[in-house]
């Protein structure tokens, strides 16, 4: 690592850290704000109260860290700010849909769009990949959800969550959607035993899905080196 490199990873860190207050400002704000715009009484709907005190302070460790740690992979370049762009957007989109079981469109949406734009260049994958990603992304769980609701009679996830996946693989592209996924509901599965052992649920109590798919994401973006081995002997 040259020097420019290592000195990348402080003012990439201070970059994100610098985002702390307005990204936090989204979490809180955002949701409120469509909440309000379908309620019949908006003045009935109160300002969120996420992202105080400790919260606070974890968020601003992502906000800091996830920049940190593309520059520590990719340097000083343009790979840095876009993988830096989708971290901190998942990140974002994590800590809403924790506090509301919100995936705002104009959040996943404006994310899917971005992706195809940034892979014209083939930043992450080529453009015909990135396309079939967001494709495939949505579909695949469109379609799952519809059996879901065929066999269980309700609903088994949100479509924020199709548009989440859509976006994920327009920027990673569809060859990444399967590791995804696996990651996404293996880690949705321990986290839902965990809560109900621990009783802070109750059997059959849906889980917001949209943190896992980002946690999926953000492996792949971040560690993609070390867990397609795994993946592929899961796969045996």
């Amino acid at each position: 690592m040259d020097l420019t490199d290592a000195v990348s990873i402080p003012v990439a860190a201070l970059a994100g850290a610098l985002c702390t207050i307005p990204l936090a400002r989204v979490v809180r704000e955002l949701p409120t704000a469509l909440l309000r715009e379908w309620s019949h009484d908006p003045q009935s709907v109160p300002l969120a109260e996420a992202l105080r005190g400790r919260a606070l302070g974890l968020f601003a460790v992502g906000c800091a860290a996830l920049p940190a740690l593309a520059a520590a992979q990719h340097g000083n370049g343009w790979e840095t700010l876009w993988i830096s762009v989708l971290a901190l957007t998942l990140w974002v989109l994590t800590w809403i849909d924790v506090e509301t079981r919100l995936l705002p469109d104009r959040l996943t949406l404006g994310l899917l769009w971005a992706g195809l734009l940034v892979n014209l260049r083939e930043v992450f994958a080529p453009l015909d990949l990135a396309v079939l990603g967001a494709v495939a992304g949505y579909g695949s769980l469109f379609l799952l959800n519809a059996a879901y609701h065929r066999l269980r009679g309700r609903e088994g996830m949100g479509a924020g969550d199709f548009k989440l996946l859509a976006a994920i693989g327009a920027w990673l592209g569809v060859g990444s959607l399967p590791a995804v996924v696996v990651i996404a509901a293996g880690s949705g599965v321990i986290l839902g035993v965990a809560l109900l052992l621990a009783g802070r649920r109750e059997a059959g109590e849906a889980i917001a899905f949209g943190p896992h798919l980002c946690l999926g994401a953000a492996v792949m973006l971040y560690a993609e080196i070390w867990v397609r081995p795994w993946l592929g002997v899961l796969a045996r």
